[in-house]
C-alpha cells in the first residue's frame, strides 16, 4: 500500500476533531529527509529523550531505526470557535514488521520514562519553550500522551494531543493542537488516538 492512502482525508480530520481543518498543502511522500530536522541535540532541547514524547516525526527521532519510508499531511484552520486549530498526520515505514516493532517498543520506555517531565526547547539564547508530558498511557496497543505548552496557571495552559500506533512495518504518528479561547474547552478527549486508530485500519486494510 502506497503510504498517502495510509494518510486521514479532511472529512476524516473534521469527524475525528470536531471542526473542519483543511490540508495545509498536498500530501509529502518520500524518504526521511521529509522528516523535521531542525532540532537535533541537547543544545536544542532538553532533555533530548524526550523529544519523542513531546513533539512528532522528529527525524532526530526516528533515524535511530531503518526507515525506509514516510509520509506526512498537515491539516489547519484558525477562526472563532475553533477548539483544534491543527492537526499532524504521519506514517513511517520501516525496513521490517521485527523493526519497526523495536522502534516501537524503544517509543513506549522512552515516553513512560518522560511521564509528567517538563521540557526546555530553546527558541532563543533569552526564551525557551515549555512543554509538560502528561497522562502517558497505552490502550489498545495505541501509546498517547497530552503535552501542556504554556504558563503555570490553567488560563495560559494550551494542551496538545499526541498519539503513535504500530502496524506492521509502519508506525502512524498524530498531534492534535487544541486552541480554543475557552479553558473550559481545552480538554484532551482522544482525538489523536482516533485518528491514528484510523491509519491503522487503512494499513491493515491495504496489506
Amino acid at each position: 500500500m502506497g503510504l498517502q492512502q495510509v494518510l486521514p482525508t479532511s472529512d476524516q480530520v473534521a469527524d475525528a476533531v470536531g471542526n473542519p481543518l483543511v490540508p495545509a498543502a498536498p500530501p509529502s511522500v518520500g524518504d526521511i529527509s521529509l522528516l523535521p530536522n531542525g532540532i537535533r541535540d541537547n543544545k536544542d532541547v532538553s532533555p533530548l529523550d524526550c523529544l519523542g514524547a513531546v513533539s512528532p516525526l522528529m527525524r532526530v527521532v526516528y533515524e535511530k531505526g531503518d526507515v525506509r519510508g514516510v509520509g506526512l499531511q498537515d491539516f489547519a484552520r484558525y477562526g472563532q470557535g475553533m477548539t483544534v486549530s491543527s492537526v499532524h498526520a504521519g506514517v513511517v515505514r520501516f525496513a521490517s514488521d521485527i523493526e519497526a516493532a523495536r522502534m516501537f517498543s524503544s517509543f513506549i520506555a522512552q515516553w513512560r520514562s518522560c511521564a509528567d517531565t517538563r521540557v526546555s526547547v530553546h527558541i532563543t539564547e533569552s526564551a525557551d519553550l515549555q512543554w509538560t508530558v502528561t497522562d502517558v498511557r497505552q490502550t489498545d496497543g495505541i501509546l498517547s500522551a497530552t503535552i501542556l505548552t504554556g504558563g503555570a496557571d490553567q488560563q495560559s495552559v494550551f494542551p496538545t494531543e499526541h498519539a503513535i500506533g504500530l502496524a506492521a512495518d509502519c508506525i502512524a504518528d498524530v498531534d492534535v493542537a487544541i486552541t480554543d479561547v475557552l479553558p473550559a474547552r481545552r480538554v484532551a478527549a482522544g482525538r489523536a488516538t482516533d485518528l491514528v486508530r484510523l491509519m491503522l485500519g487503512n494499513l491493515s486494510r491495504g496489506r
